[in-house]
């Protein structure tokens, strides 16, 4: 992951012993050592002479045997102490279990896959932060109210709040209303920059608020194209202008899943990722028209989608298929002659200001489940970022996504009607890169280090 701020690490604090010295091995008061008998070795006897020889190979072995500990003193004869293995509680990880065992292990550190009595340092909850009883100590990897700011409306609203405060700044997400409510709003200015630009032939996608893997998305050209306006009332949506001009490979549209960790709410602390997913579709892109605006596979970039498409590629290579790494995409870019220094620029920015948006009540959140002053666990979260590209390599943020999906498995129909999972190459190396970054950032032996400096 790249960092904003830079973070250190430290080793165990060595413990503090004293070193001994045997009652021999001190010095007399005039700073020479006193012998150990005044008579000369070769005047005693046999007898004694082969007991002074014995005792001094047991003692020249006794010597041999304490060098090993001794090289394993620190400074000024001090004892260090091992380091103390970081524990986490993965009995609610539901589809990230997987992931996040395999990263648990490459760190060396200890699992519980069926819980612990005793506290451990980090509980890894699959879908929010209530899933299980919240200890008082230890770090939670969700945020009290994320899943509910980062729903389509309550995103909605908090963007466009800034949209009408720094309207420059806040382009990047598209225009947007939210149904039933705003309906009469929507309609009227549609209708009023229709007349005052009869070129203009927009089309919008309408999101259901609770929706997710794509479920409940359509297309339109008017706002009386909106299906069953009475339902709206028990089913809002948010109404959003579709990028008709989007950016092309191999003639399909894609967008990108681009993972990124709030690590800290207060200082703001965010972590992006250097890689990522990047989501095709499967059938060649066209403007959406009247013949095809039904064509899912043609339009929505989901891979809960497209993976039952006749055309989806499951492929072995990273950069190839209908699911590749981002940084195959950024590459082919990058050989088109396209700035992707710009392009990351633009999406950093994005990534920071949309954030910003939510923090506000994110904060308000938080202090009412974990008050200050009292006794509570620290949070950090990763989220999915979806942006298309534009032709001009421009990103625009469609959603972002509290629960991204850690699953490093896809379903294979290995006989008509019978499926298992296997192994995602793609995802295994995104994903777990993903988790094991921000279990490093998140090491309580970091944040010690951090508080002693």
């Amino acid at each position: 992951m790249s960092q904003p701020a830079a973070a250190g690490a430290s080793d165990g604090q060595p413990e503090a012993s004293a070193a001994r010295t045997t009652k021999e091995e001190t010095p007399a008061s005039g700073g020479k050592e006193k012998p150990a008998s005044t008579i000369p070795p070769l005047l005693l006897p046999l007898a004694a002479r082969r007991a002074l020889a014995s005792l001094s190979e047991d003692v020249s072995r006794s010597r041999r045997s304490r060098r090993p500990e001794e090289g394993r003193q620190g400074r000024h004869g001090r004892q260090k102490r091992s380091k103390r293995v970081v524990t986490v509680d993965s009995s609610k990880a539901k589809t990230s279990s997987e992931a996040l065992k395999m990263c648990i292990q490459q760190l060396k550190w200890k699992e519980f896959p069926t819980g612990r009595r005793l506290l451990c340092d980090i509980y890894w909850h699959g879908v929010s932060f209530h899933d299980g009883e919240v200890s008082c100590s230890g770090q939670v990897n969700k945020y009290p109210g994320m899943t509910e700011l980062v729903r389509k409306i309550n995103f909605s609203r908090a963007v466009r709040t800034m949209q009408e405060l720094f309207p420059e700044e806040y382009k990047f997400y598209p225009r947007s209303w939210i149904l039933p409510e705003e309906y009469q709003n929507f309609a009227d200015q549609v209708r009023v920059s229709k007349e005052n630009d009869s070129s203009w032939k927009p089309t919008f996608i309408v999101k259901p608020d609770g929706g997710s893997q794509g479920d409940g998305i359509y297309l339109i050209k008017d706002s009386t194209d909106v299906r069953m306006l009475a339902n709206l009332r028990s089913k809002p949506v948010v109404v959003q202008e579709y990028i008709s001009k989007p950016l092309l490979i191999d003639k399909l549209k894609f967008d990108i899943r681009l993972y990124v960790l709030l690590k800290s709410l207060d200082p703001l602390e965010i972590y992006i990722a250097k890689d990522g997913l990047s989501r095709f579709c499967t059938e060649p892109y066209q403007e959406p028209n009247s013949k095809n605006f039904h064509r899912v596979f043609m339009h929505l970039t989901n891979y809960s989608l497209n993976v039952h498409s006749g055309n989806f590629i499951h492929s072995d290579s990273v950069n190839t298929g209908s699911k590749r790494t981002f940084s195959s995409i950024v590459a082919k870019l990058s050989m088109r002659g396209c700035d992707v220094k710009k392009m990351w620029s633009d999406i950093i920015t994005l990534v920071i200001r949309a954030i910003i948006a939510l923090v506000p009540e994110l904060k308000v959140y938080h202090q009412t489940y974990i008050p200050p002053g009292k006794p509570g666990p620290t949070c950090f979260q990763i989220l999915g970022f979806d942006i298309l590209l534009m032709k001009n390599v421009k990103p625009v943020l469609l959603e972002v996504n509290a629960n991204p999906s850690m699953r490093i498995e896809h379903e294979q129909e290995i006989s008509p009607g019978l499926f298992e999972y296997v192994a995602s190459p793609v995802d295994e190396e995104i994903k777990v890169a993903i988790i094991r970054d921000t279990l490093r950032l998140v090491d309580p032996a970091l944040k010690k280090a951090q508080l002693q400096q």
